[in-house]
């Protein structure tokens, strides 16, 4: 695995982490929806999540992710967010975790550059990470038609050993999802979407409520025809997180 290289771009009003392995010349531009789109590179969005959108970018097929506020929040500015420094600002923050993470090896997508843009106390940011190829949703996975055999097949004992190893090496997802756990075309489990997360290195995480938003989430998402497959299904990712 090619180790990266973290570099640290500024201008007056913004910075970009990036990774100089992949990106020769970082550019704002490059976290513009409107650029890509007048280049045609802009190849899809990612359902549900209204801020991500698939690029396939001179230097590789990325995914494209404004930070966003919710909540009361929201209703002010709905992508702005307070600023401090730009070392502690939202993307920032998800970079230099992502980057921490695939270098040991664990299953997230490989950062390729992040834009903190500031101006006095506000802060807007974005964030571009390399696509899995083939991926879908767990959440896309359980809506489709057919959906069943995956606790026999072993998928949720994969998911569950996935969200252990995450634990035990000190990362607090805040949003742990069916939408933020994907699946590659060989069905290897990655977790996603690391805004807010806390890393906290040589100590193992109770994962507790990342388990139990997870468990929220199956429920609110769950074929109602297929709900008797939900409790096993679970069973099963308790068994693979707790090594059974």
């Amino acid at each position: 695995m090619r180790l990266m290289e973290i570099a640290i771009h500024n201008e007056t009003s913004l910075a970009i982490a990036y990774d100089a392995g992949l990106v020769k010349a970082p550019a704002a531009e490059y976290f513009s929806v409107e650029y890509w789109q007048d280049r045609q590179a802009m190849t899809g969005q990612a359902q549900g999540r209204g801020s991500a959108w698939f690029v396939d970018a001179p230097f590789g097929p990325v995914v494209l992710r404004h930070y966003l506020r919710g909540g009361w929040a929201a209703k002010i500015s709905r992508r702005s967010y307070l600023f401090t420094v730009v070392s502690r600002s939202r993307p920032f923050r998800e970079f230099h975790i992502l980057a921490a993470l695939h270098e040991q090896g664990l299953p997230v997508p490989q950062p390729v550059a992040a834009l903190c843009e500031f101006h006095g106390l506000v802060a807007t940011g974005a964030i571009l990470t390399a696509r899995i190829p083939g991926a879908r949703t767990l959440a896309d996975v359980i809506a489709a038609p057919g959906f069943g055999s995956a606790a026999e097949s072993g998928l949720w004992a994969r998911i569950g050993d996935c969200i252990r190893r995450f634990h035990e090496v000190g990362v607090w997802h805040a949003d742990l999802n069916a939408r933020n756990i994907l699946l590659d075309a060989a069905a290897a489990v990655f977790l996603i979407d690391f805004d807010r997360a806390r890393l906290t290195p040589g100590k193992t995480v109770n994962g507790k409520s990342n388990l139990n938003r997870l468990r929220r989430s199956l429920e609110k998402l769950w074929p109602p025809d297929r709900l008797n497959g939900l409790a096993p299904a679970w069973d099963q990712l308790e068994a693979g997180y707790h090594g059974r």
